[in-house]
C-alpha cells in the first residue's frame, strides 16, 4: 500500500492538503475494508469504530459504516475526526458529520487535509504476569486453532497478548508457535480475556493486527471488531481502573517490593495454574483466600474511623482482622502471635506519629510483617524499607490501596 506524502521533504507533524493524495488514500481504506476510529473533535468520548464505503468525489462526501449508531440528537455540522494508518504511519484527518444515510451508515465531508500523527488509536496499558489477565482465542478455520496467553497491554480498540500454546480443535495436538501462523487480518472470531480488574470475563472478536518474536517468545497485537456498547462500557471501565492504579503507583513508588529478608521465595505462578477441567483454583479464587486467610492488625483508636475502616477491609476480602489502641497494644499482640506468621499492620501517619525508625525498633524485627502508614491528606514521602510503605486511606470506591496492601501481604 503505497502511503502519501507531502510535497518537499515529508515530516512528521506536516500536513497533507494535494486532493489528489487524499482521495488516494481513502480509496486504499476503502479497497482494504480497513477499520479505523472516529471521534468527535476536542471530547474524550469513546470512539467510534468506522470503514469506508462508498466516495463521493462530484458533492464532496464520503459515506462511512460504523459498528454502532451514532446518538440520534448528533446535529449536523458537528466536527470529527479519523485517525488512520497506512502503510508503517498514521494519519489525522478532519471530517464533518452531514446526516444518516442509512442505518449504520452515514455521510461526512470529504477530509481537505491530512497530517502524520506520532499518537496510536487508543492508549495501551500494559498488565504485568502475576496480574494473571489471560487470553484465549479461536480463529475461523476448519478444524480451527485455539490460542492461550498471558495478556500484555489492553486498550479500547485492541490488546497484545504472549502465545504460551497453540491446540489444534480437533486432536488438542499442541503445535509450535511461529510468527508465520499470524497472518495480519486472520479473523478470530472467539476471543476471551479472563481476569480483568473487576471483571472476570470480557468476550468480542478480533483480528490479528501484528505478530512479532523476542528472546523466544512470540506476541500477538490483536485489533477489536464489532464490539458492542455494553463491551465498549467494560473495557472503559477496566482502563479506568487501570489510570487509577497508574496514578497511585506514580505515588507509591516501586510496585514490585524486594524479598522479605528470611521469607520463603513464592514459587511464580504460570498459566498452568488457572482453572481447569480438574476444578484447580483461578488465581482470582487464590487471591482471595489469601486474603482471608492474612492476619491483620488494625492499629488505631476506638471510633467511626476505626469502624468504617474495618467494613472496608473486611468488604476488600481481609477477614482475619484484630484491632489494637495504640501502636504499644500492637505490639503486645504481636508478641502474643510470636509463633503465627504475621502479614499486615496498618498504622494511622498522623501529626506525632513516631519516625520509622523507632516504629521498627517498637515492633522488633519482624522480617515477615508489612507495614502500611494510613494517609488522609498530601502522599507521604518512600521509605528506603520496601515493607513500610504509604498507603492512601482506604475507601470501597478505590482500588489503589488494596494493591499495595496485597504487595505488603506478600501475595
Amino acid at each position: 500500500m503505497n502511503q502519501p506524502k507531502s510535497s518537499g521533504e515529508a515530516r512528521r507533524g506536516s500536513p497533507v492538503d494535494d486532493p489528489a493524495q487524499i482521495r488516494k488514500a481513502l480509496l486504499d481504506l476503502l479497497q482494504a475494508e480497513a477499520e479505523f476510529p472516529i471521534k468527535v473533535e476536542g471530547t474524550h468520548t469513546l470512539p467510534y469504530t468506522a470503514s469506508v464505503k462508498h466516495l463521493d468525489q462530484e458533492n464532496g462526501l464520503l459515506h462511512l459504516r460504523l459498528i454502532r449508531p451514532l446518538p440520534h440528537e448528533m446535529a449536523a455540522g458537528a466536527p470529527f475526526e479519523m485517525l488512520f494508518a497506512l502503510g508503517d504511519q498514521r494519519f489525522e484527518a478532519p471530517i464533518t458529520f452531514m446526516g444518516r444515510e442509512s442505518y449504520l451508515l452515514y455521510r461526512f465531508t470529504l477530509p481537505t487535509q491530512m497530517v502524520q500523527s506520532d499518537r496510536r488509536a487508543h492508549k495501551r496499558y500494559p498488565f504485568r504476569p502475576r496480574e494473571k489477565a489471560y487470553v484465549t482465542a479461536q480463529d475461523a478455520g476448519w478444524p480451527g486453532y485455539g490460542l492461550a496467553g498471558p495478556l500484555v497491554n489492553l486498550s479500547l480498540g485492541g490488546l497484545a497478548f504472549r502465545v504460551d500454546r497453540i491446540l489444534r480443535l480437533d486432536d488438542h495436538l499442541r503445535v509450535t508457535p511461529g510468527t508465520g501462523f499470524f497472518e495480519r487480518g486472520k479473523e478470530l472470531p472467539q476471543l476471551k480475556i479472563r481476569d480483568l480488574p473487576k471483571h472476570p470475563l470480557f468476550e468480542g472478536r478480533g483480528r490479528v493486527a501484528n505478530a512479532w518474536e523476542r528472546d523466544g517468545e512470540i506476541t500477538v497485537g490483536v485489533q477489536f471488531m464489532d464490539l458492542k456498547d455494553s463491551e465498549l462500557r467494560l473495557l472503559q471501565d477496566v482502563i479506568t481502573i487501570r489510570e487509577q492504579m497508574q496514578k497511585a503507583s506514580s505515588v507509591s513508588g516501586p510496585s514490585a517490593p524486594a524479598p522479605r529478608p528470611g521469607a520463603k521465595a513464592e514459587v511464580a505462578q504460570g498459566p498452568a495454574t488457572r482453572m481447569d477441567p480438574a476444578g484447580a483454583l483461578t488465581p482470582d479464587a487464590l487471591l482471595r483466600l489469601r486474603r482471608r486467610s492474612a492476619p491483620v492488625i488494625l492499629a488505631l483508636r476506638p471510633g467511626t474511623d476505626r469502624e468504617g475502616l474495618l467494613a472496608v477491609l473486611a468488604g476488600a476480602g481481609y477477614l482475619r482482622l484484630e484491632v489494637a489502641a495504640s501502636l504499644d497494644a500492637a505490639r503486645d499482640l504481636l508478641r502474643a502471635n510470636q509463633g503465627a506468621p504475621g502479614r499486615l499492620l496498618l498504622v494511622e501517619a498522623a501529626e506525632g506519629a513516631p519516625p520509622l525508625e523507632e516504629l521498627r525498633a517498637l515492633l522488633g524485627d519482624r522480617g515477615d510483617l508489612g507495614i502500611a502508614l494510613l494517609h488522609r491528606e498530601a502522599p507521604l514521602p518512600e521509605t528506603a524499607e520496601p515493607f513500610l510503605r504509604p498507603v492512601e486511606w482506604p475507601a470501597a470506591a478505590e482500588t489503589a490501596w488494596l494493591l499495595v496492601l496485597d504487595e505488603l501481604a506478600g501475595f
